[in-house]
């Protein structure tokens, strides 16, 4: 447990839980205050940071569209950009000397995939009905029984694959920082290190926004069909 970590861990040590527990209800808390005392100043005469703001919510609702669709995006855009936002805050936690990213542990990745794989299927029955169900049984009528399994495997396989690709590219970016930190160079982590966690961090929050908006989008466009 590095020495930060354990500081907040004890200073939240009422809860009884983890840093892995606690950092996220952290980072949750540090964004939500940061947007609201932001957006309690808007103005029809914006300031830079205000013009930075409008431009990440702007690209970020363009970078949804391109996944869930035009029809879809304004219903789903807050809640995939919450994503997006949420997964690369804690990525770039890892890099500050003395926290560990929340999302290279297991049980983080593994809880956010949940989400995704719950919400997917509440929203297919939730439009559809019973209906929903259809798709298990395949367009062959006759091959249902031996699609159905393999569509069941193939929807369980979804939570553990977003789950793994992003406890294993986090954990092991934390993990050789903190070697380069502690061994090799205790007072300054290579800079190309640094760009490529950032980087590493932006594409990892990227693909599992993508294959969760697929997925969920994927649910409701069904639907239409």
């Amino acid at each position: 447990m590095h020495a930060l970590e354990a500081k907040i861990f004890y200073i939240f040590s009422f809860i009884h839980a983890s840093p892995g527990v606690v950092l996220p209800f952290f980072i949750t808390f540090a964004v939500t205050g940061f947007c609201f005392i932001i957006t309690r100043k808007v103005s029809l005469i914006p300031t830079p940071l205000q013009n930075f703001l409008e431009l990440v919510v702007e690209e970020l609702h363009n970078f949804v569209e391109s996944v869930v669709g035009h029809k879809h995006s304004k219903e789903l855009s807050p809640f995939f950009s919450t994503v997006f936002l949420f997964i690369l805050t804690e990525n770039l936690l890892g890099i500050i000397p003395g926290f560990k990213s929340p999302t290279g542990i297991f049980s983080n990745c593994l809880a956010m995939a949940l989400i995704i794989f719950i919400m997917t299927h509440f929203l297919g029955l939730q439009r559809q009905g019973l209906v929903y169900l259809k798709h298990f049984w395949g367009d062959i009528w006759w091959m249902g029984p031996l699609m159905v399994p393999i569509h069941i495997l193939g929807e369980l396989a979804r939570p553990l694959s977003l789950t793994l690709r992003l406890f294993g590219n986090i954990m092991g970016e934390d993990v050789v920082i903190l070697v380069l930190t502690i061994y090799l160079f205790p007072f300054l982590v290579p800079i190309p290190m640094l760009m490529m966690a950032i980087f590493t961090s932006f594409l990892q929050a990227m693909v599992f926004t993508i294959l969760s908006g697929i997925y969920v989008s994927g649910a409701i466009k069904s639907e239409e069909h």
